[in-house]
């Protein structure tokens, strides 16, 4: 569960929260405020923050400032001056709906950085009485009702947050409302109807690399390697795969055998991140294994067992990989330390046997 709330708060409310943005201007502020925007949807938080808050000196009451001021102090971590930000936008702009969805993730923010979770529960409460009068404002606003699912979600009231999702879906059918969808199937166990949401969430935005991750992700939790493998490769062909794309579909070519793209797609994944996957050496341990290479083999395995030292089923394979070429002390010696790790494992027994 926790796993779950952490994927849907990351993914959700970013893109469910926005409203879009301001139309540019001619003047020093509207240019300020274009500025701060554009880069804030680049991700380039503090230099949007710089904008925005020049933005705000210039014209301290335009409503549009003041949301998205909101929402660069919070991708900061500056929460309460957020939070101070989007109580006057809804006080003085009791009409503006983006005050009170900015004011409702300044609450979420504040649940998720306190470490009294259960204290900190007050906050979603107001972030559902926040959310309660923007709907009396605009009952129509698809978002906020999608921002009420992601609320109930974090208060594990997980039939609320689907009726909330259903609605912001009826009012509008986006991909990031289906994918929160799905992340709620999948909390639940309800791996079919999470698959039938990254589907449809996938047919709305083909080129969303995420979204078609989170779908082949889904797809191997399922068994269904080849449809994984399938919707990674069209990806690519729309935009060249990232690091976990790599790493996605070499799984996928392992569990169906494909051992030479495999090992192509796991080099790609750690050559554009050396650190970020472990398993991913573990995997190419096995990968150049299954194909004779036992000096690539035990190279990749080294480095999966010194990022992740206590993994009995590394040390396995690593010592699979000296024995096959001849190192009988090294292949002791990391069998040894699986059975530690995992006693009982006959595996690692049998080698230790016949060494």
């Amino acid at each position: 569960m926790r796993w779950f709330l952490l994927t849907l708060g990351l993914l959700a409310v970013p893109a469910l929260a926005q409203t879009p943005p301001p139309p540019a201007g001619q003047t020093a502020t509207q240019d300020a405020l274009k500025l701060g925007v554009q880069l804030y949807a680049l991700g380039r938080y503090e230099a949007a923050l710089e904008a925005l808050e020049r933005a705000a000196k210039e014209k301290p009451q335009d409503p549009d400032v003041l949301y998205w001021l909101a929402r660069a102090q919070l991708k900061v971590g500056l929460l309460n001056p957020a939070l101070e930000n989007a109580k006057g936008l809804v006080a003085r702009n009791p009409r503006y709906i983006g005050g009170y969805m900015v004011l409702a993730e300044a609450y979420i923010a504040l649940y998720r950085a306190s470490e009294d979770r259960e204290k900190a529960r007050a906050y979603l409460d107001q972030a559902l009485s926040v959310l309660r009068d923007g709907e009396r404002v605009n009952p129509r606003y698809a978002p906020l009702f999608a921002q009420r699912g992601l609320v109930y979600a974090l208060l594990g009231q997980m039939d609320r947050a689907e009726e909330a999702f259903r609605r912001a879906l009826s009012l509008e059918d986006t991909p990031e409302v289906r994918v929160a969808m799905a992340e709620l199937y999948l909390a639940a166990g309800r791996l079919d109807e999470a698959l039938g949401q990254y589907a449809r969430a996938l047919q709305l935005a083909p080129k969303d690399s995420g979204v078609r991750l989170r779908y082949a992700s889904a797809l191997l939790l399922k068994g269904r390697a080849e449809e994984a493998a399938r919707v990674l490769e069209e990806g690519h062909k729309l935009k060249p795969l990232d690091a976990e794309g790599w790493y996605t579909l070499g799984q996928a070519y392992v569990l169906l055998g494909r051992m030479r793209e495999a090992g192509v797609a796991l080099e790609n994944a750690i050559a554009l991140a050396p650190l970020r996957f472990p398993a991913a050496y573990y995997y190419l341990g096995q990968v150049y294994l299954a194909l004779g290479d036992a000096q690539k083999a035990k190279s990749r395995l080294t480095v999966a067992v010194r990022l992740e030292p206590k993994r009995p089923e590394y040390r396995y394979q690593l010592c699979l990989a000296n024995e096959r070429l001849g190192d009988k002390e090294g292949a002791r010696y990391q069998c040894q330390e699986a059975v530690k790790l995992k006693p009982g494992y006959k595996e690692a027994e049998e080698v230790l046997r016949r060494l």
